[in-house]
């Protein structure tokens, strides 16, 4: 039951030129930006002096320095402070410069790129390929261009490694040999190094940089290969559907070294996609879900990350897919549609290893028993089609909105977790944007379903509620957390809120709204007995992580959580709480599945199709379909991993059979017999001149029809680099456009 307590709270309130568009925290220091390029600092109208006649772009806040902040102009003129707006210093650049990228170790370098016109008839024009990049290293204070014809360009994100410069740039472009390429330069592209040649964009994060190419012939998609910190070697992916084409990947996340990647087999249909796993190198990836929900408008998929090795995404029921495929054809449009009335929601507590539904709530945020027949689970908006109230998270405790049932329908409730996804309460009807206070464990709520003019929140994580009155009314399209404030913004103008609703801020007559609610009015008390936790008077309580099946041993380790108990009203003065924890014997769950394998309904790991033992000599390791998960700290127990096993007569390798295929020499190939020298003995030694040539003619003739035959032979079987893949028909052939909607798009 639902308890709301009317409080008399003065919150700080403004009414905007224009929806937010930007919010930068420095410090103390709150510096909001509008649609219309107007600054507000601190929620009030108090304005920098340069802001007379001049409107922002956007502000860009380094990481390198937090108190570094640019505010980049909407002609040819920007500022700069370096101590969170205490003074500017006004810079000049090109009016046409866009897309300012700042370097994440030096405060004073940032980079800018300039559309430029190229003659479309040289081989050096190419779509995507019509920018400049241009850098400065004093605050903006001077420019230069460094590459011409470039795609898209970076500052290393790996520059971390201290053998890297700081200045090292990654840059997609054009050389002057019409050659599309990704190259890095560590002395602004007076010298560089290639990395890949026939690329066509590039996407990166800290540990891995990913290259987009084309596939072989025989393929009308493209593929990925990954460059891992430290080395400058590109690697294919191999994944384990080699036949099917690959249109669209979208990088999920990174944990341990190992990646989740979403992959889209179908041009046509860029909304279903399949994820993927790699092991530690990033490089051999497993099936770990089919059917991933994605975006068009964004790229985004639905994945989101909970706790260390917990994930939620939303797919497409796998048999109504199985019945979509069965009935596809370029004429038929409505089979997609009908698709997105089958959507369900799916968990993994073992960092993909197995994929379960989620439970659904025993009770409705009344207290009375949910009715739920049939194969009833719970199931929650993504990021695809809901980002202002998708799943968020922090610590144990996660929050979504959604319905229980047997798909993904269109009426919501809100719903809580605070075990890391195992148990879901609800806790409210309707739909409702929502954020947590990381070290103090309040929640906000705001209904996304009307304007609204109150604010809930909760100390207990759902149990009960306090309502928050404010002065004024608005469609609220955001709220976040930071410095010890939550943020709520959105737009107040009503006659134009269906506008609103579709985030297009291009009409004069929205206004917008923000309001700041400072938590340390609504603090209670300070939670008490840390060192106590588990007792009856204390504040807190010993929580562990368990898988699906409820072993707390996840990833080789029994992990304890001390967290504030659900009923006490009080804050956390700690914003991390110390986690101890212990090494556990291997078992099953420590392994997933290896390359070439996938999970039967009895989730054992079984080869997708007949895997046959590269040729060998002697012994050789033999998979047994599992692989240790990435990160897993588990000692001895169950062992799943490869095993010594003997070569069979077929597969083993003699010595003689040993061919160096590099050199491919004629003695190299089996069961070759050199050709016998005819000899030819001649009494007459006064024989004619013509004779002699003739025989000397034929041996010429009789040696090139060796060396003819001698080099078809390498070619077709020895020489790997020339043979020609033989490739097995894709399961889909769509038409292939001639450019991909997007190459990459962040979770």
């Amino acid at each position: 039951m639902l308890t709301l307590l009317l409080l008399q709270v003065v919150l700080s309130q403004k009414i905007l030129d224009s929806p937010l568009e930007q919010v930068i925290w420095c410090k103390s220091e709150t510096f909001i930006l509008t649609a219309k390029g107007m600054l507000y600092k601190n929620f009030t109208s108090e304005m920098p002096k340069f802001i007379s006649n001049f409107t922002i772009r956007e502000i860009l806040q380094s990481e390198a320095d937090s108190q570094v902040l640019y505010f980049i102009g909407d002609f040819d003129t920007s500022y700069v402070s370096q101590n969170c707006g205490k003074t500017y210093t006004k810079f000049k650049h090109d009016k046409t410069l866009h897309d300012f990228k700042l370097n994440s170790l030096e405060a004073h370098s940032l980079m800018a790129f300039k559309d430029f016109r190229c003659n479309s008839s040289t081989t050096l024009c190419k779509d995507k390929y019509k920018k400049q990049i241009y850098v400065s290293n004093d605050y903006g204070a001077n420019w230069r261009m460094v590459l011409n014809r470039t795609r898209d360009a970076i500052w290393d994100k790996l520059i971390e490694l201290p053998e890297i410069p700081d200045s090292r740039i990654v840059a997609s472009y054009i050389n002057d040999q019409g050659h599309q390429q990704v190259s890095y330069s560590d002395d602004y592209f007076n010298t560089f190094k290639l990395l890949r040649n026939n690329s066509y964009g590039f996407y990166q994060t800290k540990e891995y940089l990913f290259i987009l190419i084309d596939a072989d012939s025989f393929s009308k998609g493209y593929d990925l290969e990954v460059i891992k910190q430290g080395t400058l070697n590109p690697v294919e992916l191999v994944l384990p559907i080699e036949d099917h084409q690959k249109y669209t990947f979208t990088v999920l996340d990174t944990v341990n070294g190992s990646i989740f990647i979403s992959i889209s087999h179908l041009e046509d249909m860029p909304k279903i996609m399949n994820i993927y796993q790699s092991d530690s190198t990033g490089t051999k990836y497993t099936l770990s879900l089919l059917n991933n929900v994605r975006s068009l408008d964004t790229g985004n998929c639905d994945f989101e990350p909970i706790i260390r090795g917990t994930y939620i995404a939303n797919i497409y029921d796998n048999v109504e897919f199985e019945k979509f495929k069965m009935r596809r054809s370029t004429k038929n449009t409505d089979g997609i549609k009908r698709l997105e009335n089958y959507k369900q929601t799916r968990i993994t507590f073992e960092q993909g290893g197995e994929w379960h539904a989620l439970k659904a709530p025993k009770y409705d945020y009344k207290g009375q028993p949910i009715q739920c027949n049939g194969d009833c689970s719970l199931h929650l908006l993504g990021r695809s089609e809901a980002p202002r109230n998708r799943i968020i998270s922090h610590s144990y405790i996660a929050i979504g909105t959604g319905n229980t049932g047997i798909y993904l329908g269109n009426e919501y409730k809100t719903y809580l977790s605070r075990d890391g996804g195992h148990t879901w309460f609800e806790i409210l009807d309707g739909m409702h944007i929502y954020d947590i206070a990381e070290n103090t464990g309040v929640i906000v709520f705001v209904s996304d379903e009307e304007q609204a003019n109150e604010i809930l929140y909760s100390w207990d994580e759902g149990m009960t509620f306090q309502k928050i009155k404010m002065n004024v009314t608005f469609d609220i399209t955001n709220v976040v957390y930071k410095n010890g404030k939550f943020l709520f913004h959105g737009i107040q103008d009503s006659k134009t809120l269906g506008v609103a609703k579709q985030d297009d801020f291009t009409s004069s007559a929205l206004k917008g709204v923000v309001v700041s609610l400072d938590i340390n009015q609504i603090m209670v008390r300070e939670c008490q007995g840390f060192d106590r936790a588990g007792e009856q008077d204390s504040d807190y309580e010993f929580w562990y992580p368990s898988n699906y099946a409820g072993d707390k041993c996840l990833f080789g380790q029994k992990e304890k959580y001390i967290r504030r108990k659900r009923s006490s009203q009080c804050y956390n003065k700690q914003p991390n709480l110390p986690v101890q924890t212990e090494n556990c014997p291997c078992t099953k769950a420590d392994w997933e599945c290896d390359v070439g394998y996938k999970r039967d309904i009895y989730s054992n790991c079984v080869p997708m199709k007949e895997i046959k033992p590269k040729a060998c000599k002697g012994t050789y390791l033999k998979s047994q379909g599992y692989r240790k998960i990435s990160g897993d700290e588990c000692q001895d127990g169950v062992y799943l991993g490869p095993i010594e096993t003997k070569c069979t007569e077929e597969d083993q390798v003699t010595q003689k059979d040993n061919i160096n295929i590099k050199q491919g020499r004629v003695s190299d190939i089996p069961n070759y017999t050199e050709p016998v020298k005819t000899q030819i003995i001649n009494p007459n030694k006064n024989i004619d001149k013509k004779v002699d040539g003739g025989i000397k003619y034929t041996y010429l003739i009789f040696g090139v029809i060796c060396l003819i035959i001698t080099y078809i032979i390498k070619k077709k079987y020895f020489d790997v680099k020339y043979q020609t893949k033989k490739r097995q028909p894709a399961y889909y052939y769509p038409v292939k456009s001639q450019e991909k909607q997007r190459l990459f798009g962040e979770p």
